[in-house]
């Protein structure tokens, strides 16, 4: 019996990782009737149906089952031989694309690709500031900064940071009107907030030992943290900030704690990318960069 070709051994994975014939073409960057005789190549040599195809889904046989779990076993030998031989060979370089929200990219995200442009001159970078959602699957970007983990088969969630909020307004707002000293007292304020598609905004948050939700109807809305944070320091209103954003404004005072007790959720943000592209090196450097 002659060796399977690797071409085909990798489009048989990636359609038993993704449940469907389309986006393992997307994950390989290839045709879906490429995918797709690729799997025929390696049924007509086994002599054995692996995948089952209806017009409703795409599912493994028991045979493809077993199969599939062999060969993640070999990949993985095979990977880790390779990256044994290359260890301390290998240098990233080329270009990495990446997307990421606006504010936490300018004040977490660009500070760390710029060491990164320093550290490796051979490595460049291509970055999308946009609170835009993008499709890794789409291949324009490789690594998409998200502050949320929605489940995509094919596309793997690195946890790199997390932040707090905080409710505050500027010394200037409180000389005109007095600090609320519970959230009742909050509808009697200007309150500005990041735009959202809904008349009311809503943060989960603890308020004196008990769950609760801080309703915000804005009188002034916007589409990014960054413009949030000037509305505040200009007097404007109360407003909702993230505490990497405003933790030099509070300790300066030229913010303080509107309602000083009140307790937000913290919020995760993780490195989105295809699975396929957790080798590279590349990526590895940027998701390093990130966690440290």
């Amino acid at each position: 019996m002659n060796t399977p070709s690797l071409a085909d051994v990798e489009a048989f994975l990636a359609v038993a990782g993704c449940n469907s014939f389309v986006l393992a073409a997307r994950e390989l960057g290839v045709a879906q009737s490429t995918v797709s005789r690729r799997i025929s190549n390696l049924e007509a040599r086994l002599g054995r149906q692996l995948v089952l195809r209806t017009t409703r889904k795409v599912a493994l046989t028991d045979s493809g089952l077993t199969y599939a779990s062999d060969l993640r076993d070999v990949m993985a030998r095979l990977n880790s031989a390779d990256t044994r031989l290359q260890s301390g060979l290998s240098k990233p370089e080329g270009v990495l694309r990446v997307t990421m929200p606006t504010s936490f990219g300018r004040t977490f995200v660009l500070p760390r690709i710029a060491t990164l442009s320093t550290q490796y001159p051979d490595l460049r970078f291509e970055v999308d500031l946009s609170d835009r959602y993008v499709d890794l699957l789409d291949g324009e970007y490789d690594v998409a900064i998200r502050l949320a983990s929605p489940a995509q088969s094919g596309v793997r969630y690195d946890k790199v940071a997390s932040f707090g909020l905080a409710l505050c307004a500027s010394p200037a707002y409180f000389e005109r009107n007095p600090a609320p000293k519970d959230l009742a007292e909050l509808s009697a304020h200007a309150c500005l907030a990041q735009r959202v598609y809904a008349p009311v905004i809503s943060f989960p948050v603890t308020w004196r030992k008990k769950r609760t939700a801080l309703q915000i109807n804005p009188v002034i809305s916007v589409n990014d943290s960054t413009s949030l944070r000037a509305l505040a320091l200009a007097g404007a209103g109360l407003a909702v900030l993230p505490l990497y954003l405003i933790e030099q404004d509070l300790k300066a005072g030229s913010l303080v704690n509107a309602l000083p007790g009140l307790e937000f959720a913290q919020y995760e943000v993780f490195a989105a990318y295809l699975r396929h592209r957790r080798e590279s090196e590349k990526v590895k450097v940027l998701l390093q960069a990130l966690s440290t």
